[in-house]
């Protein structure tokens, strides 16, 4: 139904608005960011404290890296250079939700600042208190779970918890439920065997994702044990992996772990989770490309997120960052309503008006679906921005061109 006031833009026909479609472009963010790309200023990466023996090769064992994390404020105190009186704000979160941050993630982060894009997205901040009454399970997985391990809400699909643990505590993290009491261990042989007896009488689900927590914190022949039970079930076609790790702890992605993955009989997709372009770091490029070389693609998904990455530019900058480092940006996805993470959420217009000031500027290749969840499982909601801005006397719908003028389209 059109409304009665007819917008008139510098021409001699009139149009009628059927809807608000119109956005303003966010502002730019302009500071200077580290990149793996040669374009990119070089800026001296903050080091976390390392003893000065540590070798090059400790560095890069991802072994290390998990042993040496950051488990606490007043361990994160020492590489930050943070005083006690600054610290003392963060207390209460971080009691009431672990930090938990690997040398090599916190090494990312331009500077020790808590508003520093790395740093809020792993350091504990008092706002994730404010929430008490957001559900600590929004989307019922714990409702749709057929087995104490898996989900099953979509038909062709599920969702297996390989274990609890992270190689980073994200404070926006959709499952923080799992955070709380014993850490998830990895499954018992007895707890594959009923995951699969459940695969093999549901033969309509072709595809397993499998996340945790992260299953790549597990070792290999734990991972190995995982994915050669499920692969068993002749009707699976695929293995998804939700994984943190190509930002957290690129180190992972050994020869031997890209070995496991190519031979584990099924189809495997990693799905990585960057969600500001500081994460794109030359180590996770070198992963990505190792991946590739496995037969295994990558695919990301990222969580809009105020104060880290609520911008286009901000966006812009990863998703055409993450192209050229041959991974796909696959989802955008508004926050869940989880609590102790409300504080992160940006409300669902952000994300629109962000996605209509790409429409000029950015590849269509690097532009993710924009989506979220319904409350109670009730599954994904796909959002787009509408250009079409109304419609002639006789009916002809009218779109809006790039450089923002009305154009009839028959």
């Amino acid at each position: 139904m059109a409304f009665s006031i007819p917008l008139i833009f510098g021409c001699q026909k009139t149009y009628y608005i059927t809807k608000s479609t119109f956005f303003t472009p966010l502002p730019c963010k302009k500071n200077a960011k580290r990149s793996i790309f040669a374009d990119a200023p070089p800026l001296k990466v903050m080091k976390p404290h390392i003893p000065e023996q540590l070798s090059s090769a400790q560095w890069q064992d991802w072994h290390w890296q998990l042993s040496h994390a950051y488990r606490s404020l007043d361990q994160l105190a020492a590489p930050l250079g943070w005083s006690p009186e600054q610290l003392q704000p963060h207390r209460a979160a971080a009691e009431r939700y672990q930090p938990i941050v690997t040398p090599f993630y916190l090494s990312l982060a331009q500077s020790n600042s808590p508003d520093d894009p790395i740093l809020r997205q792993c350091l504990p901040l008092p706002q994730e208190l404010e929430d008490t009454t957001a559900d600590l399970d929004p989307l019922s997985e714990s409702d749709q779970s057929v087995l104490p391990r898996m989900v099953h809400r979509y038909r062709d699909r599920v969702l297996f918890f390989a274990t609890g643990a992270c190689a980073l505590h994200c404070r926006h993290c959709m499952r923080k439920r799992f955070w709380d009491g014993p850490c998830l261990p990895a499954p018992t042989d007895s707890e594959l065997t009923a995951a699969v007896q459940y695969l093999r009488e549901h033969p309509e689900v072709r595809e397993i994702l499998i996340s945790g927590g992260d299953p790549l914190t597990l070792g290999d022949d734990t991972l190995q044990r995982i994915l050669t039970a499920l692969a068993t079930v002749p009707t699976i076609e695929m293995f998804r992996l939700g994984t943190r790790t190509l930002a957290a702890l690129p180190q992972r992605f050994t020869p031997a772990l890209c070995n496991i993955l190519e031979h584990c009989g099924k189809t495997v997709w990693i799905a990585s989770h960057f969600n500001h372009p500081d994460e794109l770091s030359p180590e996770a490029a070198e992963a990505v490309l190792r991946l590739m070389k496995a037969g295994v693609p990558t695919v990301n998904q990222t969580v809009l997120l105020k104060g880290i990455n609520d911008d286009a530019d901000t966006l812009r900058r990863l998703f055409t960052g993450l192209l050229r480092m041959r991974v796909k940006p696959y989802y955008l996805y508004h926050g869940d309503p989880v609590r102790g993470t409300t504080c992160f959420r940006t409300g669902l217009q952000t994300g629109l008006d962000i996605l209509a000031d790409f429409r000029s500027h950015v590849s269509g290749m690097a532009v993710p679906t924009y989506s979220f969840d319904l409350p109670e499982g009730g599954g994904k909601i796909r959002l787009e921005p509408s250009f079409q801005c109304g419609t002639t006397p006789d009916g002809t719908p009218v779109f809006l061109k790039i450089d923002g003028h009305p154009v009839e389209y028959h």
